[in-house]
């Protein structure tokens, strides 16, 4: 039966991807589970240096996806010249 390489192809493609279903219903978190996890990212008020740098470059390219202004066209703040 196993023989034909079709059907054992056949066999091993149903059967990872049967894996990879099961696995990936096993390990989906629910709505309690990610309102943790948002709640946990964002109160966490003990931020290194490393973080806050991290923070504030996704912010300014947030602010830059938003508008159509040339990210070294907005005026920043902390440029002392």
């Amino acid at each position: 039966m196993f023989g034909n390489p079709y059907l054992k192809s056949l066999f091993w493609l149903v059967s990872f991807g049967g894996i990879g279903y099961g696995l990936m219903r096993l390990t989906e978190p629910n709505a309690d589970k990610i309102d943790r996890i948002k709640a946990s990212v964002r109160g966490n008020i003990h931020q290194t240096d490393d973080e806050k740098r991290k923070a504030l470059f996704m912010k300014r390219l947030q602010e830059a996806a938003a508008t159509s202004t040339p990210l070294y066209r907005t005026p920043t703040g902390d440029k002392k010249d």
